[in-house]
C-alpha cells in the first residue's frame, strides 16, 4: 500500500509541475541569463545554495521552471501552508523544504544539508519575506550557515519580477558566478555571517545592475511599474 500510495503521489507530482511548467511559460514567457560564460558553466555543476530575491509569490513557480531539468529544494514557511489550506495542498506536490519561522528550530538545516549531500540543490529567499518594492533588503544569514556548514558555493539569482501576462515586457532571471565561503577552522561567528550575508546582498545587486542598469534603492526610479 506505500509503494502504491508513493507511486501515486509522484505521479500527481508530475502532473501539477507539467502543468504549472505550462501555464508559466505560456503567460510570462521567461527568460533565463547568465552573467559570464563561468557562470554558464559553473553555476549548477554541483550541489550548492542557490540564493534569489524575493518580489512576489509568483517567484518560486519562476524558479521552478527557469531550473527545470536540474534537481533541487526550495525552503518554504510553515506559517504561509498553515494560513492557506489550498496553498497547503499544492505545495504537497512541489520539492519543498519547510521552514517554521515562528519557533526557532534547525530541522530546515539538517534536512537542507541532507539534500545537498545528496546532490541537489537547496533554493533559499535570503530576505526572508515577499518584497513588493522590488529594493533588496538585508539577507538573513542562513544562507551562510548552510552553505559554510556543508561546504558548499553559493550562486546568487537576480529576478527582475515583470510578470506581465501574454503581453509586455517578458520576465528575466540572471545567474551569477558560484560564490565559495572559506569560514575559518573555529567556524563563523554572528559578526563574520553578518559580514558574509552584506557580501551576497552585494553580489546580488551587481546582477541587478547588470540586468537593469540601474540598482533600485529605497527611491523607486520613477518609470517603474510595481
Amino acid at each position: 500500500m506505500k509503494r502504491i500510495k508513493a507511486g501515486l503521489h509522484r505521479l500527481l507530482s508530475a502532473l501539477v509541475r507539467g502543468i504549472l511548467e505550462v501555464l508559466v511559460l505560456l503567460a510570462y514567457r521567461p527568460k533565463l541569463l547568465f552573467a559570464t560564460e563561468k557562470a554558464r558553466q559553473e553555476a549548477f555543476s554541483q550541489p550548492s545554495v542557490i540564493i534569489c530575491n524575493h518580489i512576489r509569490g509568483m517567484d518560486a513557480a519562476m524558479l521552478y521552471v527557469l531550473m527545470h531539468g536540474r534537481k533541487f529544494k526550495a525552503l518554504s514557511a510553515k506559517d504561509l501552508q498553515d494560513n492557506s489550506s489550498a496553498l497547503r495542498v499544492f505545495m504537497r506536490f512541489m520539492p519543498i523544504i519547510v521552514v517554521d519561522r515562528q519557533h526557532a528550530t534547525l530541522s530546515w538545516l539538517r534536512e537542507s544539508r541532507r539534500v545537498l549531500k545528496d546532490g541537489q540543490h537547496v533554493m533559499i529567499f535570503p530576505e526572508g519575506y515577499c518584497n513588493r518594492l522590488k529594493v533588496i533588503q538585508p539577507f538573513k544569514s542562513g544562507c551562510v550557515m548552510l552553505a559554510a556548514s556543508a561546504g558548499v558555493p553559493v550562486v546568487p539569482m537576480y529576478l527582475d519580477g515583470e510578470y506581465h501576462a501574454f503581453i509586455g515586457r517578458r520576465c528575466r532571471m540572471i545567474v551569477g558566478e558560484p560564490i565559495t565561503l572559506t569560514p575559518p577552522p573555529e567556524g563563523l561567528a554572528a559578526g563574520e555571517m553578518e559580514r558574509e550575508s552584506r557580501m551576497l546582498r552585494q553580489r546580488m545587486q551587481e546582477l541587478e545592475l547588470q540586468l537593469n542598469g540601474f540598482i533600485r534603492t529605497d527611491a523607486v526610479p520613477k518609470d517603474d511599474t510595481l
